[in-house]
């Protein structure tokens, strides 16, 4: 079994994984209000697609979260963290070309919300699985004691959200409006392929996993 990284629940001893959370978060954010304009041609902004959007977002997390938990009882390392997020990376970076070939395929379902719930459920879901699977990760490498679990698990939740909430706001009212969703798209998989990037360029990073 691994060895924890860290003997504190600080910003210097694990200044990487908070980034990684950071990052986690914000992409989710970002995902999902991509996602939903994507999906908009073709079905519209209707309430039914926020819904089904909103639904396939918890529904992939829900199987992430459960994912990620049984994996970090098995392999609790950042490497296998970093496998998670190129992952994820890749099906961020395909998002644009996905997308229409999944609407294109789906809109020949004779119920709208047949249709859209099926979109999303195969459009999204993959990279939202991977985003839940980040947490239990995370939580598990950070956890030192039995004692301090619930503080390392409100620490790591706290900060993906703060993540979220920041790239709301500059995805919805700035990225997305001005330099459009595939570019929008491409952001968010650079920012998540540079974390694995980050950890195979840093020597220090890769020694604490031995």
């Amino acid at each position: 079994m691994a060895k924890v990284q860290s003997t504190k629940l600080s910003l210097k001893d694990n200044w990487f994984l908070f980034l990684v959370l950071l990052v986690e978060g914000g992409s989710l954010m970002a995902v999902e209000l991509v996602g939903a304009k994507l999906i908009a041609p073709y079905y519209g902004n209707s309430v039914y697609v926020w819904a089904a959007v909103l639904a396939t977002t918890l529904g992939g997390l829900t199987l992430g979260y459960y994912a990620g938990g049984r994996l970090s009882l098995k392999r609790p390392t950042v490497n296998v963290l970093m496998k998670i997020v190129s992952v994820s990376a890749i099906l961020v970076f395909l998002m644009p070309t996905v997308s229409g070939a999944v609407m294109s395929a789906t809109l020949i379902i004779e119920d709208l919300r047949t249709g859209i719930i099926l979109s999303c459920v195969i459009f999204l879901t993959p990279i939202l699985m991977t985003f839940g699977m980040v947490g239990p990760m995370t939580v598990r490498l950070m956890t030192t004691t039995v004692e301090n679990v619930g503080k390392v698990a409100g620490t790591v939740y706290f900060t993906s959200t703060v993540g979220g909430i920041f790239t709301t706001f500059l995805f919805g009212f700035y990225l997305i409006p001005f330099i459009g969703l595939k570019t929008s798209a491409y952001i968010v998989g650079s920012a998540l392929a540079l974390l694995p990037i980050i950890f195979l360029l840093s020597p220090k990073l890769r020694k604490s996993e031995e």
